[in-house]
């Protein structure tokens, strides 16, 4: 089973389209998806799956008052179910370490083949953790340079919760601190220079950290494109953390604006059932194609 996250920073962006939509790919091709609402602060996945009053939600898990199994709900399309998110939460990082672990845990004994994670905007911890433990790691972003800055800055937080976190399994943390208070004095810049410099100290340390950093791999798609010639900003942000952060990004591919979408919303079947155009759809295609050939190219599932 692989557990799929699609995140990217800046609201707005498309994140639940993109995520409704692999999901549905991935359902006609004969996989058990569950599709799961885990944007804490706008839930908003059941109307893009045409449910319009879905009942339990994802907080009935977190308060300890049903099962992960328990709150899927059927959708119009064979082989794709879903997990409704917390209509009622508000966008804070209130999930401990120990809720998330235990959210993954069990996300991982569900009946399913593929598991789609629709995260919330921002760089929130509850996000950014989510993002990082997920086995396929999906960003979206618009052709539009606030949503470029915006993944930019997704990515840097991302790299800085990786490295505290293993930092903290090491109980090195306070130790990391101190060092990251007095960078300039030692020539320290970036996160890298930091993890080196900490592993100078901890061949455990640095050994730990790089098995993680190796799971740091993205795959980004470009959402709301209008003209060709703006797939080339994709390209340019691939480029950019690729450069700034050693962060290899695998741009899986672009998805046509479509005018006429947004009639559909709350109507059974979802929108991207009855209202995606033929130019929507095939873009979905090819991403989930530019996806699974990225990972069937590094000898992953």
């Amino acid at each position: 089973m692989l557990i799929w996250a699609v995140g990217g920073g800046k609201g707005g962006t498309g994140k639940s389209l993109i995520a409704n939509g692999l999901g549905l790919r991935l359902a006609e091709r004969g996989s058990r998806v569950v599709l799961v609402d885990a944007d804490f602060g706008g839930a908003n996945q059941h109307t893009y799956c045409g449910l319009r009053h879905p009942g339990a939600n994802l907080g009935r898990f977190f308060e300890g008052k049903a099962s992960l199994e328990e709150l899927i709900l059927e959708t119009r399309i064979p082989g794709l179910r879903m997990i409704p998110g917390n209509l009622n939460s508000p966008n804070t990082d209130g999930l401990t370490s120990a809720h998330k672990l235990k959210f993954f845990r069990h996300l991982r004994k569900l009946d399913a083949d593929h598991v789609l994670l629709d995260l919330g905007a921002g760089t929130q911890y509850d996000t950014l953790d989510s993002f990082l433990l997920a086995d396929v790691k999906v960003a979206v972003i618009t052709p539009e340079p606030l949503a470029i800055e915006n993944f930019y800055l997704f990515v840097k937080n991302l790299q800085f919760r990786q490295l505290g976190a293993v930092l903290g399994e090491m109980r090195l943390r306070d130790a990391a601190r101190e060092v990251w208070k007095n960078r300039a004095a030692m020539g320290i810049a970036t996160v890298l220079d930091l993890a080196r410099h900490m592993g100078g100290t901890s061949a455990e340390f640095l050994e730990r950290y790089r098995r993680e950093r190796a799971t740091l791999r993205l795959h980004l798609v470009l959402n709301e494109v209008r003209e060709f010639r703006q797939v080339d900003q994709a390209m340019a942000a691939r480029s950019a953390v690729l450069k700034f952060f050693q962060i290899p990004v695998d741009y899986a591919g672009f998805v046509h604006h479509d005018k006429d979408l947004w009639h559909q919303f709350g109507q059974s079947p979802g929108p991207i059932l009855k209202g995606a155009s033929f130019a929507m759809t095939h873009g979905l295609e090819s991403v989930l194609d530019g996806i699974l050939k990225a990972r069937a190219e590094r000898g992953l599932p």
